[in-house]
């Protein structure tokens, strides 16, 4: 395993957590979004066929490239109700964004989009979590090469990311859980 691209190991790490399920690599090369990355893709992971989740899982593969002091890299996971093209673009505005030196993200923090995260959405805001909605194997991949954390990006708004910042995101992840918030519908209402 060691020798296989960053992206390949994302992909069989997707296969891995998520078996059966269909999966797709995405590049994103429009804008010069990803002129801090070398290489750059987002795995697009399908809902289980007759599964009880139309959840698609998209996963960046490229920010990890450079590891931060900690010595892992991360890498991000956002979730859509349909195989959203923009999610790609999404992510790639983040690993771009995480990859320059100036501003690299760490959990809890709450990024501004500056619009919603998809056309028609009320959240414009990112909350960088641990991906605790997902199967435990998501978060790390290690091999002989590499050290990535994936990290979830979770759409807030305005108002949530203010509350994160004053109370800590954990204290919004626990208003959202209490809420059963749908953090991927494209509306809902603010949970403070």
């Amino acid at each position: 395993m060691s020798g296989q691209s960053l992206i390949d190991a994302v992909r069989a790490h997707a296969s891995r957590v998520f078996p059966g399920r269909a999966l797709e690599t995405l590049g994103w090369d429009e804008g010069g979004v990803v002129r801090n990355l070398a290489d750059f893709a987002v795995v697009r992971v399908a809902p289980a066929a007759g599964g009880a989740s139309d959840l698609w899982i998209h996963l960046s593969a490229g920010a990890s490239a450079a590891p931060m002091e900690d010595g892992y890299g991360l890498e991000f996971v956002l979730l859509t109700r349909a195989p959203e093209k923009l999610a790609t673009k999404l992510l790639a505005m983040v690993a771009n964004l995480h990859a320059d030196d100036r501003y690299p993200l760490s959990l809890g923090q709450a990024l501004e989009i500056g619009h919603g995260w998809l056309p028609g959405a009320s959240a414009d805001h990112l909350l960088v979590a641990l991906p605790t909605l997902f199967d435990p194997e998501l978060e790390w991949l290690s091999d002989a090469s590499r050290n990535v954390r994936f990290i979830w990006l979770v759409p807030i708004t305005r108002a949530e990311a203010e509350f994160a910042r004053k109370h800590g995101h954990e204290a919004l992840q626990e208003k959202l859980g209490a809420a059963r918030a749908d953090v991927a519908a494209l509306v809902r209402e603010s949970v403070v």
